[in-house]
């Protein structure tokens, strides 16, 4: 079986609510004149809506690519960020009831994450426990950061000790990545911004010392954990001759090891050699980003080429998301 683990889908019911409420933040969606719609935050247009509202579509997709079951989450963009507290627990609400639905729907072949207002992290609370514990979601998402507040910030440590009470995991994707505006060029915000953005979040929570008080804490991070693999080494020096970097009480690689999932969204397979020898196949999953265009609809055959043992192959698409999520 391969499970999808890092894709998105925008249900209708927030796409609804952005349209009748967005437009006072920027939040803009309007449909064109063949009945598709189109969103625009702040000035920069999404790509086109269609392939992450419509689970026609998506099925139509993941039968072409091998896949039997997508974990659904939000993404960086339009996300409900950009909203007030309020709006953003309503959006965060909708959306949720909306993968309910999708669930409901096609229980064999999705599952889903909640969708939190993590700028008002006592509605945040709230919401991923009832999403949780009533909609029956299998964890939250957030972003790299928050409107510029980073994961190390304590102010989220409430989100982190309800995560970890449900024994749930936390999935995120790279948000508004730092010097973006030196990256515009190439795509380059995307192919390096957010690998990086990774990274410094990964490592922000590492050095932080959460991990040391919520030892049930699990994180999931997308695009192979962007640079953090590579720079793994790195932050094991730092920890041992830099102080500011010794208030854990173990090497950053063990809590890598023991409280990170990444996700095998690198396209070469020799990477995906290196996550599974680094991480230890029970910490990498299948992931493809499907809408985007930075999807990789080949993952089968990216995996199938990784040099990976039989016993590797069907944990990575399988069995490490089967027991993450309870399914």
């Amino acid at each position: 079986m391969h499970i999808d683990v890092h894709c998105h889908i925008f249900p209708e019911e927030y796409i609804d609510l952005m349209e009748r409420e967005g437009p006072r933040y920027g939040a803009v969606v309007h449909t064109d004149e063949f009945g598709d719609k189109h969103a625009i935050l702040k000035g920069i247009r999404q790509p086109p809506l269609k392939a992450f509202m419509d689970t026609g579509v998506r099925m139509e997709t993941m039968k072409a690519m091998g896949l039997d079951m997508n974990i659904l989450s939000f993404s960086s963009r339009p996300g409900v960020y950009w909203a007030d507290p309020q709006l953003a627990d309503e959006l965060s609400q909708e959306a949720n009831n909306g993968y309910a639905r999708i669930i409901k729907e096609n229980p064999d072949r999705f599952s889903g994450l909640a969708t939190l207002p993590a700028q008002d992290p006592e509605r945040a609370v709230r919401e991923l426990e009832r999403a949780v514990t009533k909609l029956g979601l299998k964890g939250g998402f957030m972003g790299t950061n928050v409107n510029g507040r980073y994961l190390d910030d304590e102010g989220f440590l409430p989100i982190y000790e309800a995560a970890a009470a449900l024994k749930v995991p936390i999935i995120v994707h790279p948000n508004n990545p730092a010097a973006v505006s030196e990256m515009r060029d190439y795509h380059l915000f995307n192919l390096i911004g957010f690998t990086t953005e990774s990274a410094n979040s990964i490592a922000r929570m590492i050095f932080s010392g959460i991990f040391d008080r919520l030892p049930d804490l699990q994180f999931i991070f997308l695009h192979g954990g962007g640079t953090a693999p590579i720079l793994a080494g790195r932050f094991v020096h730092g920890w041992e001759v830099r102080p500011e970097c010794q208030k854990i009480k173990r090497s950053p690689l063990e809590y890598m090891r023991s409280h990170f999932f990444f996700d095998a969204l690198v396209f070469y397979p020799p990477i995906v050699r290196f996550l599974v020898d680094l991480m230890g196949c029970d910490r990498i999953m299948l992931g493809t980003d499907l809408a985007y265009d930075m999807a990789d609809t080949k993952i089968v055959q990216t995996l199938q080429s990784a040099g990976l043992s039989d016993e590797e192959y069907t944990k990575i698409t399988d069995l490490n998301a089967k027991e993450l999520f309870g399914l």
